[in-house]
Order: structure tokens, then C-alpha cells, then sequence
């Protein structure tokens, strides 16, 4: 008997594809993707931090710290904006433009050596000028990231002149040095910026690895967020949007899911049979629950301004954020359309739409910020509802030009509203489609 039941639940599982994705493929799928995005993604995968330098000494010192920090893979160095047509031969970056671009989003960080920095490099006594570090706050990771590889450039960018700083100290504070440790200095100072080999002094043919370990602050830092200055922006914005998004898709499917009930109850054959479209059953339907999501949407923001002190206070925010609620509510009401019609219970609805926007969400940014993903995983979030209407999101309320006019502002989030309009038609006519079996029931 025994043997019996199991057998026979083994079958209502195996007919059940949804409980067998839910218990089978999903944790595999999540578990790749966040694997994925904490291991970086295998070979090549790892994301490279863009760096842009704005060289303000421009010495021997400051290009050869700058070529340190090139050298190093965690990050990519860029010395000035990309070649176009309209710009062949774009400026080296500059502490403004380079601030301009980490306050668009173009870029996560920015270091701005100054002038005087070859002239105080190594030396620890008086007033130095900082290193500035302009970082984006929505990515903390980057910012403590290179503030560490600042100092590893420092020491090895240029070790003789840390040598001959410290023994100048040494020669003005502890006495001076004899002509023969100044004779020696003079010949090993060559071997540490690799002019001459050591074998050339020490007849030692192997080559010394330094330890870089154990001596940090070699150059002051000062790290400032890009934007809190300026608008005082939080965290709170960025959460505000990747959270309302997924719960948006959430709610739209189970919105709905009355059209299955209208179903299973016998009222939408009625409908019918009163000669109502099923494209009007449809097009009514879309309509109320976009409305739903622009409420629930409303009200999310509404609380994060009341309550977290979301900035929603200048006209270009409340105009972008009220352009990207309508066309991202219009998008998941199409999404929820979609689920209903192709699917044939409100079971079956609630585990394959889990399944779809868990991953979405997963992909998209809505769980885990895409600047922690490898670059093969931020580009597939592109192709995700929540990647696109997180970065209209973004656009409005982090990445905001607070100079810009109203217009200026809105054309910034044109590709993000046309991609979400492009997917609200895509949505509805993948569900007008499904929604012919009505017809012939």
C-alpha cells in the first residue's frame, strides 16, 4: 500500500510542472545567478572598476602613479571621455567634467590628483593636498575599493621617491647621512624605479619581490559622495524604486488572476455571450489594474518621502517619477495579462509567475544591485522588465541633472519609457492572442 501512494504521488507531482520548476529548477536557477554574481561569473567574468583620473599635477609622479593604477585589474583607467564624430579628440578629464560624470552615473568613481602632489608625495610631516575621490553612493564597493588601491599604487607607483623622502627626514632630523650611504643610495635608488637590474649592483642574478604589506597612508584621501552635497539624496531612493518594481509585478498578477475566477465561475462566458470582445474584456481590464499600480506606486513614494525623507520636492523629479509610474504600471498590467491568460488556474498562475518574476527580479537588480554583477549579468538585465524600469527610476531620482529644465530631464528617461511602452504592446497582444480560446469555447 504503501509503495502504492507513493507512486501515485510521484505522479500528481510529475503532471504538475509548476511543483516540479518550484521544487527543481528555481533553486538551481537561484542559486547560478547569485553565484554567478558573487564568484564573478568564471573566467573574465569579474567586473573592472572604471576609474576616471583627472590628472591636476600632471609630473613625472602624478603619470607614473596614474600608470600604477592602470596596471592594476580591478580597475579601468580612463584618462578623458570617448572619441565621436562631433568630439575626434575629447580633453583629458578635468575635476569638473569628472565630476559631471559620476553625478550622470557614467562612471563610479573619479580621482582627482592635485597640484603639489609630486612636491609632498612620501612626505609625512605639514599639510599635504588630498587625493580627492568623487564615488557615486549608490556604489559603496567601488568607492572602498580603489580608496585600497590608492595606496598599493602609491607604493609602488614610486618607491624611490618614498626612499629619498624618508632619508631626506632622516638626513634634516636625525643627524645626516656619510658620504658613503649617499654614494650607495645614489646607485640603489636606479634599481627600485627599474632603471638598472639588481644583478648590475648586486651581482645577484633573482629578482627581489617587494611586500607591499604592513604601510598604508602613503597619500591623503579625501573621499566625497557625488550628489549628497548637492541634494542631500539617500540610499532611500534607490531602494524606493528596485522594491516597488518587483512588488509591482507582484501585484498586478495577482490582480489578474480574477479573470481565472471570472472564468471558473461562469462569468466571463456570460461576458461573451453578450456579445463583449474578448479584446474589450481585455483592453477594461488592462486599464483598471494599470490605474492599481499607479496607485500602489503613488503610495510606496508618498511613504518614502513622508517617512524616509525621499527628496520628491523639485518639479523635474515629481514630473519624471509620475511618467515612469504610468508607463511602468502599464507594462505590469500588460505582464499580469499575459500571466492570466496563458495560464489555466490561479495555482498554476501564482507558481509559474513566482518562478518568472523572482528571477526578473533577481536579474534585473531588484535584490542585488547590478554594480556588484559581472558585466555579462548587467547586460542581461536588459533584457528584464525590472532592469529597464529600474533605470528610468534611477535616472529621475539618483542620476538627476538638478540644473536641467523640465524638458531636458524627461528626455533623459526617453528609452526607458519607450522600451516599457514597446513591452506594454507586446504584452497585450501576446494576451489578445491567448485570449482567442475564449472564443472558441
Amino acid at each position: 500500500m504503501s509503495a502504492t501512494l507513493l507512486r501515485v504521488a510521484w505522479i500528481h507531482l510529475k503532471r504538475d510542472r509548476v511543483a516540479l520548476a518550484l521544487c527543481f529548477v528555481l533553486p538551481v536557477v537561484f542559486f547560478s545567478i547569485f553565484a554567478a554574481i558573487f564568484s564573478g561569473g568564471g573566467e573574465g567574468g569579474a567586473r573592472s572598476i572604471v576609474v576616471l583620473l583627472a590628472d591636476e599635477d600632471d609630473t613625472p609622479t602624478s603619470r607614473r602613479f596614474a600608470e600604477t593604477l592602470d596596471d592594476m585589474g580591478a580597475l579601468r583607467l580612463s584618462r578623458g571621455p570617448a572619441a565621436s564624430e562631433s568630439n575626434p579628440d575629447p580633453a583629458p578629464w578635468k575635476r569638473e567634467s569628472a565630476h559631471r560624470a559620476v553625478r550622470s552615473g557614467k562612471a563610479p568613481v573619479a580621482v582627482v590628483l592635485p597640484e603639489g602632489f609630486e612636491s609632498t608625495f612620501g612626505d609625512f610631516g605639514g599639510d599635504r593636498p588630498a587625493v580627492d575621490l568623487l564615488f557615486d553612493g549608490a556604489n559603496p564597493v567601488a568607492r572602498a575599493t580603489v580608496d585600497g588601491l590608492l595606496q598599493g599604487a602609491a607604493m609602488q607607483a614610486a618607491p624611490d621617491l618614498l626612499i629619498r623622502r624618508g632619508l631626506d627626514q632622516l638626513d634634516r632630523f636625525g643627524g645626516g647621512l656619510t658620504d658613503a650611504q649617499k654614494r650607495a643610495l645614489d646607485i640603489f635608488l636606479p634599481v627600485v624605479r627599474g632603471e638598472r637590474s639588481p644583478s648590475s649592483v648586486t651581482g645577484d642574478p633573482r629578482d627581489d619581490e617587494a611586500e607591499n604589506s604592513g604601510f598604508g597612508g602613503l597619500v591623503p584621501v579625501r573621499a566625497t559622495e557625488v550628489g549628497a552635497e548637492e541634494d542631500g539624496r539617500s540610499m532611500v531612493a534607490y531602494y524606493a524604486a528596485s522594491i516597488s518594481v518587483m512588488f509591482l509585478l507582484f501585484s498586478m498578477v495577482g490582480a489578474a488572476g480574477s479573470i481565472l475566477e471570472e472564468k471558473e465561475r461562469g462569468t466571463l462566458e456570460r461576458l461573451l455571450a453578450s456579445r463583449v470582445s474578448p479584446g474589450r474584456i481585455l483592453g477594461a481590464n488592462w486599464i483598471f489594474y494599470a490605474l492599481l499600480g499607479v496607485a500602489q506606486l503613488s503610495v510606496m513614494f508618498a511613504w518614502g518621502a513622508a517617512v524616509f525623507g525621499l527628496d520628491l520636492s523639485s518639479p523635474q523629479r515629481l514630473a519624471g517619477v509620475a511618467v515612469m509610474t504610468v508607463a511602468t504600471s502599464a507594462a505590469a498590467a500588460g505582464f499580469g495579462l499575459l500571466m492570466a491568460t496563458h495560464c489555466t488556474s490561479r495555482n498554476q498562475l501564482q507558481g509559474v509567475s513566482t518562478v518568472l518574476i523572482l528571477v526578473m527580479s533577481a536579474v534585473g537588480g531588484s535584490m542585488v544591485p547590478r554594480f556588484v554583477m559581472p558585466p555579462f549579468m548587467d547586460q542581461a538585465a536588459l533584457f528584464t522588465f525590472n532592469g529597464w524600469a529600474l533605470d528610468g527610476y534611477l535616472k529621475v531620482l539618483w542620476y538627476d541633472d538638478p540644473s536641467a529644465t523640465l524638458g531636458a530631464s524627461l528626455v533623459t528617461i526617453g528609452p526607458e519609457v519607450a522600451v516599457l511602452a514597446g513591452l506594454t504592446l507586446a504584452f497585450l497582444g501576446l494576451a489578445r492572442r491567448a485570449a482567442r480560446r475564449w472564443d472558441a469555447a
